[in-house]
């Protein structure tokens, strides 16, 4: 029979009690010697791991607890379990012990029997109302983790015989955990409690088992995801050692701490299990990007609020500087200062009426140059107009000479010596000497 899981996961528990909060030593050492004295609940752990069935009864007349668990929820009936005690078992069951107990990896004292074998202890754990269902950290039930097939073959049985929907009972904690965290969300007020020995808190458990929706509505319900449990762990440290990528990249991404360290030193890259260190590693240069990115972004603002800040302080300090000095000069200062002003104003009206005088100078000019625009354009017309006339009256008499050319003949001289070039137009002139010359020619 095959018991390493569960050993090993108790070797494991106790290497983190080394450093934990239960194996720190006083803060001052006393000089005196005093006897040791231990709690009776770790006695009672002790003896029930002893098998001192005398012992134990001892004890429980004292009060002793017997569900009593240590720092990683480990109980006796879990060690009893483990140590293959048959007789141990049935005596803390019928004593009163919880048998569907989970330490806090959510390992049930069945989860224990089955992943080391015991096929008699299940057996009886069964008879005496044990959950196959039950569903540990890692998301596997008793059955998940048995390796004989005796042992599978008894379990299978009684999830069969009970009705147990395995993947229901799987995802049950997550549906609570998720209607818890909605909850929270909407009414903007988180109503979470803190694990009684490790501390932890909702944002642990979502981050160690890797419930990605639960944790993003953690975070936006306000959620610090640099919480620490009692040993000093974040969230991060959490998600790390059980190896949840999708929950680091969440933490990361929303910018928790990744150089935290737990109260014995150890960072989430100290606690992690090994195939997600690369990983890790990615994640804290993408973190880094982001930080200097907000880095960038906030600079500019500081500065531009900085200098603007300044400015006006200084500006401020200048106008209480002159109000101060002006206070300080004689009343006769204040009438120049007025005076002063009365001129500003003078000056400011004349520098007004010349920019109108040379607006209205402007405006003169352009009117002028349009209307002369305006006679250049009605002379050329006056001209071209009388050409035309020319050309008509020239075109008339051509006709009436070729008509008549025997009788301008005898008369071209006649005209021309009565004709005087002082007294004519240029267009009688034309017709009484230009014309017939061409015209007889």
């Amino acid at each position: 029979m095959k018991m390493a899981d569960a050993k090993q996961k108790r070797n494991e528990q106790l290497k983190r009690w080394i450093g934990s909060e239960t194996d720190q030593e006083p803060p001052v050492v006393k000089r005196k010697k005093t006897k040791v004295k231990f709690d009776d609940s770790a006695v009672f752990l002790a003896a029930c791991s002893s098998g001192d069935t005398e012992e134990v009864l001892r004890l429980l007349e004292r009060g002793a607890d017997i569900n009593y668990a240590n720092v990683d929820g480990f109980a006796a009936l879990h060690q009893a379990c483990i140590d293959d005690n048959i007789d141990m078992v049935k005596f803390l069951v019928e004593n009163g012990a919880s048998i569907n107990q989970p330490d806090n990896e959510g390992w049930i004292p069945l989860h224990a029997a089955a992943s080391c074998g015991y096929l008699d202890i299940a057996e009886y754990l069964i008879s005496q109302g044990a959950y196959v269902g039950a569903v540990n950290s890692e998301g596997n039930t008793p059955l998940d983790i048995a390796e004989e097939e005796a042992m599978e073959e008894l379990l299978q049985n009684e999830v069969n015989r009970q009705g147990v929907d395995i993947e229901a009972a799987r995802k049950e904690e997550e549906r609570i955990m998720l209607r818890d965290a909605r909850q929270w969300l909407n009414s903007g007020h988180i109503n979470d409690v803190r694990h009684a020995k490790s501390g932890g808190t909702a944002l642990h458990v979502a981050a160690a088992k890797g419930y990605t929706e639960v944790l993003k509505l953690l975070i936006q319900a306000g959620y610090d995801v640099n919480i620490k449990d009692y040993d000093g762990w974040t969230p991060l440290h959490a998600a790390a050692h059980w190896g949840k990528e999708e929950a680091c990249r969440i933490l990361v991404e929303n910018l928790c701490d990744m150089e935290t360290v737990n109260k014995v030193g150890q960072t989430a890259f100290d606690v992690a299990d090994e195939d997600i260190l690369g990983y890790l590693e990615e994640l804290q240069k993408k973190q880094n990007m982001l930080h200097s990115e907000k880095k960038e972004k906030k600079s500019p603002l500081i500065e531009t609020t900085a200098n603007m800040d300044n400015n006006q302080s200084q500006k401020s300090f200048k106008n209480k500087d002159t109000l101060i000095i002006e206070q300080d000069k004689n009343p006769s200062n204040i009438e120049s200062l007025e005076q002063e002003k009365g001129d500003e104003e003078e000056e400011g009206k004349k520098d007004e009426s010349s920019c109108s005088s040379e607006e209205d100078e402007e405006e003169d000019s352009e009117s002028e140059a349009e209307t002369g625009n305006v006679e250049k354009y009605f002379g050329y017309l006056f001209i071209y107009f009388h050409l035309i006339l020319i050309y008509c009256n020239f075109c008339f008499l051509f006709y009436v000479c070729r008509c008549h050319n025997n009788m301008m003949l005898r008369d071209r001289w006649k005209a021309l010596s009565d004709f005087n070039f002082l007294d004519k137009s240029y267009t009688e002139w034309i017709i009484f000497y230009i014309l017939p010359h061409f015209t007889c020619s």
